[in-house]
């Protein structure tokens, strides 16, 4: 059995079509399946939507964090080349990135608390089931999803990452990678967190930039390929069933 983990944070950007109520909906269909997860939550969220209704999520162990936790943050000031290329950028702002780059951190902080002893991981976004919208599917998938065990990193992959990016990887978004899941065993997920880290903090101080983390997970698959085992998905159910 693999553990889940996941995690919401709010304030993160400006997309008023996107509250915090409707990623708390979306993010109990995730939490009430009978499968072990832990679950990163700013405080005020937690007591806000969960603390009086623990007894409906008995598999989750909830973990408190703050954005301002996010060892992203202190470089902030540093990103004074910050830039990419998008139709929205009220969502891909650099707090944006730094929630989408901290996705490994979470999982590592998982793995190293291990509350239901499992070593395989699985990160899963908080609101993936917007994708999704199919509840039998989705519990079905996700049950079947983490009774898988993998030694290496198990990713989806929209093209397969050793195709060749024609775009500036950089500023443009790259979808070789689906960016909602990944897992495997926590030897590599640990490993995986540690060469994320360390192209973060890389990037930062010598470009002033960040980008998306499925670009950066691109870049990191050209260096390491034989971390990651990549499946064929889209941004449909076959990111859980093709697990």
């Amino acid at each position: 059995m693999a553990t889940i983990v996941t995690a919401f944070m709010t304030n993160i950007n400006n997309i008023p079509y996107r509250l915090p109520t409707k990623y708390i909906e979306l993010g109990k269909k995730l939490l009430n399946q009978p499968i072990p997860t832990v679950c990163f939550l700013e405080k005020e969220i937690y007591d806000t939507y969960f603390l009086d209704s623990l007894a409906s999520y008995p598999y989750t162990e909830f973990v408190m964090f703050e954005r301002t936790e996010n060892y992203l943050m202190e470089y902030e000031d540093l990103l004074t080349n910050f830039y990419v290329n998008t139709d929205n950028k009220n969502k891909d702002t650099p707090r944006y990135m730094f929630t989408q780059c901290h996705k490994t951190e979470w999982v590592k902080m998982a793995i190293e608390r291990n509350p239901f002893e499992t070593d395989n991981f699985i990160w899963v976004d908080f609101g993936i089931y917007h994708m999704i919208q199919n509840e039998m599917g989705f519990a079905v998938h996700l049950d079947k999803m983490c009774k898988k065990n993998y030694n290496t990193i198990r990713i989806p992959s929209c093209i397969h990452p050793n195709e060749e990016c024609n775009n500036d990887i950089f500023h443009f978004i790259a979808w070789f990678f689906a960016g909602s899941l990944f897992g495997g065993s926590s030897k590599k997920l640990l490993e995986f967190s540690t060469i994320m880290k360390d192209f973060c903090l890389n990037l930062i101080k010598k470009k002033k930039h960040l980008m998306w983390e499925i670009n950066i997970w691109y870049l990191l698959h050209k260096q390491h390929p034989t971390l990651f085992e990549p499946y064929m998905a889209n941004h449909d159910i076959s990111i859980l069933a093709n697990y």
